[in-house]
C-alpha cells in the first residue's frame, strides 16, 4: 500500500506542469536561447498554456507553465513558490512596463528581473 502511495506521489509531482524549472548554471531569463524556450513550450503545450521565464520571489530565473495573462502598467509577472502560481508585483530597477503588458513580454523589461526587494511586497491577486 505504502508503496502505491509514493508511486502515486510520484506520478502527480512528474506530471505537474505548473512546477518551476531552475534556469541551469545561474543563466538569466534574459539570456535563454530559442530552443531552450520551445522545448519548454512543447511540455506546456499539453496543458493548453504557455511557457513563460519568470523570477520567483527568491530571485531564481526559471521555467513554468502559465496562461498567458494581462499585467498592469508598472507591474511584473512572477512565480509565487507558496502558491505555486505566476503572481504581479510592482516592477523594480529602471526598465520598467509603461503599459499594460502580456506576461510573456516581460522579458522585455529589465525591471522585472531585478533582484526583488521585500519592502515592496505588492501582489496582486489572479
Amino acid at each position: 500500500m505504502m508503496k502505491t502511495l509514493i508511486l502515486l506521489f510520484s506520478l502527480l509531482v512528474a506530471c505537474n506542469c505548473d512546477m518551476f524549472e531552475h534556469l541551469k548554471g545561474g543563466a538569466k531569463c534574459q539570456e535563454l536561447s530559442l530552443l531552450e524556450y520551445q522545448e519548454k513550450n512543447k511540455e506546456c503545450l499539453d496543458e493548453n498554456k504557455t511557457a513563460h521565464c519568470l523570477i520567483d520571489d527568491q530571485n531564481n530565473h526559471g521555467l513554468v507553465c502559465e496562461n498567458i495573462l494581462k499585467i498592469p502598467k508598472g507591474k511584473c509577472p512572477f512565480f509565487d513558490t507558496k502558491k505555486e502560481r505566476m503572481d504581479t508585483r510592482q516592477c523594480q530597477g529602471q526598465n520598467c512596463p509603461s503599459e499594460e503588458i502580456y506576461s510573456l513580454t516581460a522579458v522585455k523589461f529589465d525591471g522585472c528581473y531585478e533582484i526583488y526587494r521585500e519592502n515592496h511586497d505588492e501582489h496582486t491577486e489572479f
